[in-house]
């Protein structure tokens, strides 16, 4: 039997319907194709649009299939793709200057972009986003930025500044948020080892003058991505429960170790303790936490007590100088600085431009960065631009881990608290390592809200079932 034909309206909705991968596909197509016929016609046209095309391809690639977006971003953090490009430009006799940290700062932007234009944009308050421009208009309207910081220089600080935060801009779905938790875990572990293959060759030394462990990045940037991957590795494993995440967390734990890095491994352990003494019975029974005691514990202590004495050699060896790593240098200058002016700071890029880099104090310890957020950011922004940012941080935490279930809340308010003692010794809101961090709060943050909508749904829908049936 024939059933009833389509109406015509129909019809023509199918056939106007078209499926976006055969429309990339064509538009790939066409572009290729344009790109030959230009090559023909007129072939150093074709050289100049060659860069555009690729990129459009891939962002093509990227906009049908946002994993592979997070596959980016792993990659690029994961073998340092800012210090690989600025140790080819050295080698090759050029000079890139901050080219390779401009380009891992407009990653996430990128991704940013192609996840709004897929998903749309999320209703949830990107309140740290908010906090540094409003920092940044107050800096262009009222701050005397000649003086001291430039239009470029405040511009490149408000980039940097706003790049860990963008991805919180997006609506992605939840397979996306769950990959970007999980893959940051990986950040660590592939600059390790990348960097031990790669030692044989030449090309970089997983290992600095006074050998502490770097991978392919320096001790204090790898150190960075290990605090991230571990508070990751915790918040997975105390959702699952599944021993993947402690071997996981554990090798994060053992490169952060190896690193000899202090304030990231003070900031890991009151983490893990708070995690510990304050998960209750529901989000850490009691039995896990026994099992990892008597089970965990021992192996650990086995496989990590060597790295733990190398560590501690920083801790308690040493002179004055390499204790302090030279911050009891460099934050007396800030200190002045913020004295002048403490109320709103000199604007955004200010504290870089504050230390004369050629003071042979500063030419002594080889940096003019304050290892130190808080003094950053009172320089750029002054105390009350400060206490704004680093309370939008809290906020957006606080806000956003209510209702959801007790593991999100405990690990990313355990975290937030971490990273704020954190940076009170390193930069941890400017370097490539906050990109990593906060998007991964960012991931977090979303993948609680899609599952807490979609309880509230599920929730919603047998009550409704149950009211139909109370009424039968």
């Amino acid at each position: 039997m024939i059933g009833p034909r389509p109406s015509r309206v129909a019809e023509r909705q199918d056939m106007r319907t078209v499926p976006p991968a055969l429309l990339s596909a064509l538009l790939a197509l066409l572009v290729i194709t344009a790109l030959l016929l230009a090559a023909i016609a007129a072939p150093q046209l074709a050289l100049a649009l060659l860069p555009a095309a690729a990129a459009l391809m891939i962002a093509m690639l990227f906009y049908e299939a946002p994993l592979l977006a997070v596959g980016l971003l792993v990659a690029c953090y994961g073998l340092a793709l800012d210090l690989q490009l600025d140790t080819l430009a050295e080698r090759g006799g050029g000079s890139v200057g901050t080219l390779g940290a401009a380009v891992v700062k407009i990653i996430p932007f990128a991704i940013a972009a192609m996840l709004c234009l897929r998903f749309g944009f999320a209703r949830a308050i990107n309140w740290p986003f908010l906090a540094f421009t409003l920092v940044a208009v107050v800096s262009l309207v009222v701050l005397p930025i000649g003086r001291v910081s430039t239009f470029g220089e405040m511009l490149r600080s408000f980039v940097g500044s706003t790049a860990p935060f963008v991805l919180a801009f997006a609506a992605a779905p939840r397979p996306v948020w769950s990959a970007l938790c999980k893959a940051v875990v990986l950040v660590p572990l592939v600059s390790a080892l990348v960097g031990f293959l790669v030692w044989p060759t030449g090309f970089y030394q997983p290992f600095d003058h006074n050998w502490r462990f770097q991978g392919l990045h320096s001790p204090p940037f790898l150190a960075g991505f290990c605090v991230t991957a571990v508070f990751a590795a915790t918040l997975e494993y105390l959702r699952g429960f599944r021993n993947r995440w402690l071997v996981l967390g554990g090798a994060a734990l053992a490169v952060l170790l190896a690193t000899q890095a202090r304030a990231p491994l003070i900031a890991v352990g009151l983490f893990l303790l708070a995690i510990f003494l304050l998960a209750d019975r529901r989000v850490f029974p009691l039995k896990r936490r026994l099992d990892l005691a008597m089970g965990g514990l021992l192996p650990a202590a086995v496989l990590l007590g060597p790295l733990l004495i190398f560590a501690l050699d920083r801790f308690v060896g040493g002179d004055d100088f390499s204790k302090f790593s030279g911050r009891d240098v460099i934050w007396p200058y800030f200190l002045d600085a913020i004295e002048n002016r403490p109320l709103f700071g000199y604007g955004l890029g200010a504290g870089k431009l504050i230390v004369d880099p050629e003071d042979p104090q500063i030419r002594l310890i080889r940096s003019n960065a304050a290892h130190n957020e808080y003094l950053r950011l009172s320089v750029d922004a002054g105390i009350v631009g400060c206490a704004l940012i680093f309370l939008s941080l809290v906020v957006w935490v606080w806000a956003g881990t209510r209702g959801t279930r007790g593991a999100d809340r405990l690990v990313l308010r355990c975290a937030v608290l971490a990273a704020l003692i954190h940076s009170g010794f390193d930069n941890t809101l400017i370097a490539s390592t906050a990109v990593i961090q906060f998007s991964w709060f960012a991931a977090a943050l979303a993948r609680a809200r899609s599952e807490r909508h979609d309880t509230g749904r599920h929730e919603a829908l047998r009550a409704a079932l149950a009211r139909r049936a109370a009424g039968t």
